[in-house]
């Protein structure tokens, strides 16, 4: 028996009844595609002699009158007297044709299948889709200017690799134009399209009404966060010592360490205003997220030179760090560190002054 391989799973079968000894069938697709080759399927069950010639045609509708496609089939003994007929309706038979906008109302065709001493009709819809366009880019994301690679797979109503031709554009301003010379297109766009959401539309030119789209976004760079924390094996800065150390550590908010450079500087609060040491400028490298700064006598004595003046009074750090490439700045300030002249100050109130031995 011959295989049934239809351009659709949907049949409309068509039958003769009057003669139950040679009962005539045509089957086709529920709707036939402008412009694509269409299989008909016609057989005569319980036939026996000679040869049968069977005319399928495409007829206009409601009239009747005009002739859009036809094309002879020959059943016999060799193929079980059942035969595939391939048609194919040309578009320009259509007075919309080139399809600057698809009708708005359905359209339908009379197909007909006609044997030597019958004739098989039946009214098809019919279909204006050149096919499908299935687009993708490499990426969901990008940033503004980037490269926006994309390709097309075009086919037909049947699923078969398209040879045709196609327009493809972004939303807006951008225009592509875009021939499709094989099942796959490869091309890509710079896109000058400020954040949001964006699509890559493509349609056919014989059929522009009908729209395929991807979607893609469009955002502005922005890097991982991170946090700096700032420390000092030091509480507290002796008059007579030499230098503070302080420790920097940077680290993003997903536990990766920052690689980079902070740019440190120390101060001296005075009653609620800061004072800059201008000398303490720095640059510290920080590798591996950690860094060490230090403040050293001689940057406080060149602002003040009576350093014992301070005593109680605070030092403050401002630190800011900027990662390789300098794509993010993150700024940290202390101020947890005091002048003192004694490690300790020991004070006793309201204690005896003699006491009491047991």
């Amino acid at each position: 028996v011959l295989p049934l391989k239809l351009s659709n799973l949907y049949l409309l079968p068509c039958m003769d009844l009057q003669n139950i000894h040679d009962l005539h069938l045509m089957s086709a697709p529920n709707r036939l595609h402008v412009g694509t080759s269409e299989n008909i399927f016609v057989e005569c069950q319980d036939c026996l002699g000679g040869n049968l010639s069977v005319t399928i045609s495409v007829r206009s509708s409601p009239t009747k009158i005009g002739l859009l496609a036809e094309t002879q089939v020959t059943l016999s003994s060799t193929n079980n007297f059942q035969s595939f007929g391939q048609i194919l309706i040309p578009p320009e038979k259509f007075s919309n044709y080139p399809y600057t906008k698809l009708p708005s109302a359905k359209q339908y065709v009379y197909l007909e299948a006609k044997f030597p001493d019958q004739v098989l009709e039946k009214v098809v819809l019919v279909s204006f889709q050149s096919g499908f366009i299935f687009i993708q880019t490499d990426n969901t994301l990008y940033t503004p200017k980037s490269r926006v690679y994309y390709r097309l797979f075009g086919v037909t109503p049947r699923m078969e690799p398209l040879d045709s031709s196609s327009n493809a554009r972004t939303d807006n301003t951008v225009s592509i134009q875009i021939v499709l010379t094989d099942f796959i297109f490869l091309n890509f766009l710079v896109c000058l399209c400020s954040p949001g959401l964006w699509k890559i539309v493509a349609s056919f030119k014989n059929n522009p009404d009908e729209e395929f789209s991807a979607n893609f976004e469009v955002k502005e760079y922005v890097s991982s966060s991170f946090e700096v924390k700032l420390s000092s094996p030091s509480p507290f800065f002796h008059v007579d010592s030499e230098s503070l150390e302080i420790d920097i550590k940077a680290t993003y908010v997903f536990g990766q360490e920052v690689n980079g450079m902070a740019y440190v500087v120390f101060g001296v609060m005075d009653n609620g205003q800061q004072k800059s040491l201008n000398h303490s400028l720095s640059r510290v490298p920080i590798e591996h997220g950690t860094g060490k700064a230090e403040l050293k006598r001689d940057h406080i004595t060149m602002a003040f030179h009576d350093i014992r003046q301070l005593v109680g009074m605070s030092i403050f750090v401002s630190v800011s760090v900027l990662t390789v490439g300098g794509k993010t700045d993150t700024k940290a300030s202390c101020q947890s560190w005091r002048f003192k002249v004694g490690f300790e100050a020991l004070q006793c109130t309201h204690t005896f002054v003699f006491f009491c031995r047991k």
